[in-house]
């Protein structure tokens, strides 16, 4: 079943076409369904509509190269071919252009994509990209470095530091990853600083969450928005291990913030400090990191493409916020 997030402002229309859209494949993404990406594209997407040019990623960052090429080159659409960490390169690349960023999923989680309403099918992406609008959302940053969905410390940092360059994808591999992590993690004291609120705090893990799910549906900040100039900050305290394996069912209902062990927030910036080597990443790409980490939320700094349905939906709960923030 497709799901559809809220945005707080109409989606706009596209220009008229022909739309130059520049196709950026990760032929090594997730688990090897974009192998048929071209034939895919001349049998589903509307190249009366579109005007395609292709191009492969050749090594790490090179999706980035690609995405400020294309946006120098003029191109309307860039659109990407991978999962969450192949849409981060891509993104990095084209932030704050007029480019606006198209998805087809083809990673292992796809995380995004299936937020956005995109679903895990290439031939089915490829139709709603037919008829997608407009959106323009936020983008996180941590030192500097862009993120488009979710950053995460600790625990979920060390799963995407174990699954990097790993030729296993999949869910079988993140589940086993997961699992070793969990088992193996040291919750660490952090000290945590965001918009005035000063937390010393023993953490399992800390996400910052522009968008509310990660990979396979697990939904870390269900109450995120994509386009609300704000970061959700959720804290997983130290606590015994067989309640973060509990908890495992409220994360795919979107219930997760019940749990006793978990702390929630929103923040436009953040500072955490934690003494030693600490595992992050970005949209899943996994780093190690040394000294204070400090993330911020750019506002509207990128234009989406949004499949029909998501990008008709309008909702209350910015509304909300700004009552919360009173």
């Amino acid at each position: 079943m497709d799901t559809y997030p809220d945005f707080s402002a109409p989606a706009a229309s596209l220009p008229p076409p022909p739309l130059r859209m520049a196709v950026i494949v990760n032929p090594r993404a997730g688990v090897n369904a974009q192998k048929n990406i071209r034939q895919a594209l001349q049998r589903h997407l509307d190249t009366c509509r579109f005007e395609l040019s292709i191009f492969e990623t050749q090594k790490a960052g090179h999706a980035t190269e690609l995405a400020q090429m294309a946006v120098q080159a003029g191109f309307h659409i860039i659109t990407g071919v991978g999962g969450d960490g192949s849409l981060n390169e891509i993104a990095a690349g084209m932030l704050h252009s007029d480019s606006i960023l198209g998805i087809v999923p083809a990673g292992s989680g796809n995380g995004l994509a299936m937020h956005l309403g995109y679903g895990r099918n290439i031939p089915a992406a490829l139709q709603k990209l037919n008829q997608a609008r407009m959106q323009t959302i936020d983008c996180g940053s941590m030192n500097g470095k862009p993120f488009v969905n979710i950053a995460g410390i600790g625990f979920d940092g060390l799963v995407s530091n174990l699954m990097k360059g790993s030729n296993w994808r999949g869910f079988v591999p993140y589940f086993l990853r997961s699992l070793e992590a969990g088992l193996t993690y040291t919750p660490r004291y952090c000290h945590i600083e965001a918009d005035g609120r000063t937390i010393t705090e023993k953490c399992f893990a800390i996400a910052i969450a522009n968008g509310p799910m990660y990979g396979y549906n697990f939904q870390i900040a269900p109450d995120a928005r994509l386009d609300d100039g704000l970061l959700e900050v959720v804290i997983l305290k130290d606590a015994p291990r067989w309640q973060y394996f509990a908890a495992v069912p409220a994360t795919l209902s979107g219930k997760i913030y019940d749990a006793e062990f978990v702390e929630h927030f929103s923040a436009k910036k953040i500072k955490i400090i934690s003494e030693g080597e600490n595992f992050v990443h970005l949209d899943g790409e996994g780093y190690s990191v040394e000294g204070p980490m400090e993330f911020e939320i750019h506002p509207r700094a990128l234009r989406i493409l949004v499949p029909e349905a998501g990008a008709s939906k309008h909702s209350t709960q910015a509304a909300k916020h700004e009552q919360t923030e009173k």
